[in-house]
């Protein structure tokens, strides 16, 4: 059985530190998926999912989490930049779009 709580993971992409908290308590209505980058805390990516895209794939997979950062940098996210903040509302589509859901 899932426990359904705030987990936070640190993953390493492009030899640079990141910290991903994953927020799925239940009382929320969304999943919300934040990537910090381990030198500041004044930046952040923040994804929200649905419930339904957590029967789809485990967020807190650490490929899961390197797939999503990397997507985060690649759509102009600069992590190096302080208080460099992006948000991303009902983003279910980046699990099929991204194999996050082949992902073991």
């Amino acid at each position: 059985m899932k426990l359904f709580t705030k987990e936070v993971k640190k993953i390493i992409v492009n030899d640079y530190e990141f910290l991903c908290v994953i927020d799925q308590r239940s009382e929320r209505e969304f999943i919300s998926f934040k990537i910090y980058p381990s030198n500041t805390k004044t930046s952040c990516f923040s994804i929200m999912f649905s419930w339904k895209a957590n029967w789809e794939t485990n967020l807190c997979r650490p490929m899961v989490c390197a797939k999503l950062i990397q997507h985060a940098i690649n759509n102009g996210w600069n992590y190096n930049i302080k208080n460099a903040v992006a948000k991303i509302q009902d983003r279910d589509n980046l699990i099929p779009n991204l194999s996050l859901d082949e992902l073991e």
